[in-house]
């Protein structure tokens, strides 16, 4: 599971036991691919020659396979149920306003207050062990960076490349670390173009020749983990479902979660089971429509206190993706890449071990 990487690391950094079943080492360094699913990296063979020849075990996002629900509970070994962070955009009922839990924050405090629990980062710098950061430059004094990342040292490099060149040098220094290496740059171009496209595939290649470069550099007293937070399905504008021509606004607060998972904030409480079964009639070849008690039952989620449920959620089962119109932004309606459902394509993900 997503959430033993963190931790698992740490562990083996200490000399413990740990989930992953991580030899102790010095140092660690994990490699998060944003987007890079089991399914898409075995689906593009030789261009990910290196990432492919490496013994890779299969591992799981949590539900839904979103980054925002991911990379909170790999930044603290928790499942959402318990971070809160249960999916990409939620209504906060108590303030009766729509949160995008990724990227909506207004400050680094808000984030700190909404995320309360101690993140991997702080629990390794209390003892003693350095924690570094190295992603993009405009994550770093994100809201999302301060909910995950409390107490690391952030490293700001804007290429592939040059975060990879920083990874190789702090590996290099013979401290006892963490490292955390973020690369979004696959998703955001399976977004707009497809995991299929030739610009997405020529940056796994980029990616792939970056893992070989290191692993060849890796001091004996080193590891590295590469993984994903979920994978990505590529959807044609035809297999677009409109919600809107089954759902009127008037009966929503907000459509949040993602385009393969949407979380339906009802008006009235008391028409959810009404609507459960119209929408079932009218979708269940394309989708399953629950409830969450429907997805704590099915062991996808634990029932939480202070979560801000939906009173319904649709998880695309087929190759489709989901929108109301009505609370959809214009761009994403334009988007190929897809993700957010609990179909092995989405959630199973890759684990690679290297140096253990």
């Amino acid at each position: 599971m997503l959430g033993d990487v963190l931790t698992s690391a740490l562990d083996s950094v200490l000399g413990r036991v740990n989930k992953l079943q991580l030899p102790a080492k010095k140092s660690v360094c994990i490699v998060l691919v944003d987007g890079l699913g089991l399914q898409n990296l075995k689906g593009s063979g030789a261009h990910a020659g290196f990432l492919n020849s490496q013994q890779n075990i299969p591992a799981s996002c949590f539900f839904p396979a979103t980054t925002a629900t991911s990379l909170v509970s790999l930044a603290t070994g928790k499942p959402p149920w318990e971070t809160g962070f249960i999916g990409y955009q939620i209504y906060h009922r108590e303030s009766a306003r729509a949160m995008n839990l990724l990227s909506g924050w207004s400050s680094e405090q808000q984030a700190q207050e909404f995320q309360r629990l101690e993140t991997i980062s702080e629990l390794a710098t209390k003892q003693g062990v350095e924690f570094n950061v190295i992603a993009h430059s405009s994550y770093k004094s994100s809201g999302f960076t301060a909910a995950t990342m409390r107490g690391a040292t952030f490293h700001a490099h804007d290429s592939i490349s040059e975060r990879f060149d920083k990874a190789r040098y702090l590996l290099n220094q013979g401290r006892q670390s963490l490292t955390y290496l973020y690369v979004p740059e696959l998703d955001q171009t399976a977004h707009a173009l497809g995991w299929k496209s030739s610009k997405w595939l020529n940056l796994l290649e980029d990616l792939d020749s970056e893992v070989s470069r290191l692993a060849s550099a890796l001091p004996k007293a080193a590891g590295l983990v590469v993984t994903a937070d979920h994978g990505v399905v590529d959807i044609p504008t035809a297999n677009h479902i409109y919600l809107d021509e089954f759902l009127e606004a008037d009966e929503l607060d907000f459509v949040g979660g993602d385009t393969r998972g949407l979380f339906l904030y009802l008006k009235n409480e008391s028409d959810t089971d009404k609507i459960l079964r119209a929408l079932t009639q009218s979708l269940s070849e394309h989708c399953y429509v629950l409830t969450p008690e429907q997805l704590v039952e099915s062991g996808y989620w634990k029932q939480g206190s202070g979560l801000n449920l939906p009173e319904l959620v649709l998880l695309a089962k087929k190759e489709v993706a989901l929108y109301h119109r009505d609370f959809a932004k214009k761009k994403s309606l334009e988007m190929i890449g897809h993700h957010g459902s609990i179909t092995p394509a989405e959630m199973t993900i890759p684990l690679i071990k290297i140096g253990f």
